[in-house]
């Protein structure tokens, strides 16, 4: 992945012609900083120019954050507090470089010495002609100079002092005559790792080989000075161009290239630059074939060919540190278009009306909504881990147990539950959990289309009269006691809708034990929901047919069931949010029932 970015930057350098010097540089935004305030110095003399800041001609400042608390590599500083800014940055950095003045040569110092001496001397009324400039045109300013006429880019001093220190700053470890972790090729200078990456740190012990020697510590990331230079554009392509969002989640979408002809790279480049573009036209097309609802990238992607690879990286940053969540390596676009294949066929099963286009549409948000905190309550997601394991097990192929699975989706389900009856009272409106029913089915499916859905040791018993309903929905119901539970989940909820026409609520909900329920009390569940419905008149010819299947499975699976509690409860309420689906197999077009949501 290290070369990967390495790549793409020594790619995007010869692209745009860049100079290393610009690789140095940091851009500064215009919308941040939208005005420069620049102190021009020319023969001994001072005035102070003020010009609009464009981000794309933002380089000739010669600007690159250093420490918070200490001077940049050049004397370009954003201005917060103005006097901070011009004495603890900008005339910070002179002194520094002076101080320093056994560093640089004789020529060079007595250059900045000269410079320094006319700031230092009209410090005072400098100052004051900044703070006028600012009060008539208030925002947000860079402060700068402009020597003889010319930027800092362009002064030849300026950029050799700051190349200096940029280096010096990197190379606090290093080493000569090694072999480079990301070109494998030996170099006459190789420093610990690369400022790219925030991952990388020397100064904690875990990081540091050769018993806690720091001078050793170049051992476990080498970086050349060339390859420094083409990870750090890789790592600025990657920041302005393939940064995503992904359900409260950033990722780096890293494109790595095998082989095939050179206009291939430039037209993944090409693609690649203009992200930002497929995420906001077209937007209904394009969230409609889209994987999450923050972007749709790899839509476009999926039409390339087998000769690039990419890996996500998902990154989570703590202050000024970056900590790897997720790494998913080697997806190909052959692997992105089964995906959406899969993504199409799961659409195809949930249209928003009986026999109608549009679909429901599938995306990661399905998988999210099981997956992201274990407590409303939590001020943050805990449960981020499990959510890009299932991420990467989709990415890559790897299996995913539907026992794992339902211990979610219940939790999910039971939460709607119990808030639904909080609201209602002791009635439970099943509408209510429609939404978390589907999308946790749709989950079920798009992981049976890609075949990555473990659901333990099959014993397939085929079914009389809906087989091609399990064919359809049900490839976790490959056992007879899990067919059994949906079917009597249909019947159940017929119960309860006759309940709700009859009564205006649904009393009978009680006995389902918050879906809590164990082996005996599913086995003793037919028995009350075939005696309340003949209460109700309602028991006839085709329910008495679902109820005698129901018990056949019942009788092939025996006792003993070998489920977790969620995967049975899971296999009902399957049952319960698909029944429309036995009901059109029993009654057909004579029988009258709601079509909508929830039903």
């Amino acid at each position: 992945m290290i070369s990967a970015i390495q790549e793409l930057g020594k790619l995007v350098l010869e692209q745009e012609s860049k100079e290393p010097l610009d690789v140095l540089i940091e851009p500064i935004s215009e919308t941040k900083y939208p005005f420069v305030l620049l102190i021009a110095i020319k023969n001994n003399t001072w005035e102070v120019e003020m010009e609009e800041c464009e981000e794309g001609d933002s380089y000739k400042y010669l600007y690159r954050r250093g420490a918070s608390n200490g001077s940049n590599f050049s004397p370009t500083a954003m201005v917060t507090d103005l006097e901070k800014t011009f004495d603890k940055k900008l005339m910070a950095w002179f002194d520094k470089i002076i101080n320093q003045k056994t560093n640089f040569s004789e020529p060079d110092i007595s250059y900045i010495q000269e410079i320094y001496t006319i700031l230092h001397e009209n410090r005072d009324e400098i100052f004051e002609t900044l703070k006028t400039k600012i009060s008539e045109t208030p925002g947000r300013y860079v402060l700068t100079l402009k020597i003889n006429g010319h930027y800092l880019k362009e002064d030849p001093t300026f950029v050799s002092l700051f190349s200096h220190l940029i280096q010096e700053k990197d190379s606090e470890v290093s080493a000569k005559d090694k072999v480079c972790s990301v070109c494998d090729h030996q170099k006459d200078f190789v420093m610990a790792g690369s400022p790219a990456f925030k991952f990388y740190t020397n100064d904690k012990p875990g990081f540091i080989s050769g018993g806690f020697d720091k001078e050793l510590a170049w051992r476990n990331f080498p970086v050349c000075m060339d390859c420094n230079l083409y990870l750090q554009e890789g790592k600025r392509f990657l920041e302005n161009r393939l940064k995503f969002r992904f359900y409260g989640l950033e990722y780096y979408l890293i494109p790595e290239f095998l082989f095939g002809e050179e206009n291939t790279r430039d037209e993944v480049i090409e693609i690649l630059k203009s992200g930002n573009k497929y995420k906001t036209l077209h937007s209904q097309q394009q969230i409609g074939n889209s994987l999450a609802d923050e972007e749709d990238i790899l839509d476009i992607l999926q039409e390339a060919e087998d000769d690039v690879l990419f890996h996500l990286l998902f990154l989570r940053k703590i202050q000024s540190a970056e900590r790897i969540l997720m790494v998913i390596e080697d997806v190909v676009p052959t692997r992105l278009r089964k995906i959406f294949e899969a993504k199409e066929q799961v659409e195809k099963r949930f249209p928003l009306q009986k026999g109608l286009t549009p679909y429901y549409r599938y995306h990661f948000g399905r998988i999210r909504v099981f997956f992201n905190k274990s407590d409303d309550n939590k001020r943050q997601s805990d449960l981020d881990k499990y959510f890009l394991e299932i991420t990467s097990a989709v990415f890559r192929g790897q299996s995913i147990d539907i026992r794992f699975l339902t211990t979610f989706f219940m939790q999910e389900i039971r939460k709607h539950v119990a808030s639904t009856s909080e609201r209602e009272g002791d009635e439970v409106n099943t509408d209510k959990i429609f939404y978390v029913v589907r999308d946790a089915l749709m989950n079920v499916l798009f992981f049976a289309e890609l075949k990555i859905l473990k659901t333990g040791e099959e014993n397939f018993v085929p079914s009389k009269l809906f087989e091609d309903i399990f064919e359809l929905y049900g490839p976790h119901l490959d056992r007879p006691e899990k067919k059994a539970l949906f079917l009597l989940g249909a019947l159940t909820q017929m119960l309860l809708k006759k309940q709700q026409i009859e009564r205006n609520s649904q009393p009978f909900l009680k006995q389902l034990k918050g879906l809590k329920m164990i082996e005996k009390d599913f086995l003793g569940l037919l028995p009350k929901v075939q005696d309340k419905l003949q209460q109700y008149n309602a028991f006839d010819p085709k329910k008495k047919l679902l109820a005698e299947e129901i018990s056949d499975f019942f009788l092939r699976a025996g006792t003993g069931w070998k489920l977790p509690v969620d995967e049975m409860n899971f296999c009902f309420v399957s049952g319960m949010n698909l029944v429309h689906h036995i009901e059109n197999i029993l009654y057909g077009n004579k029988h009258e029932h709601n079509e909508g949501e929830g039903k």
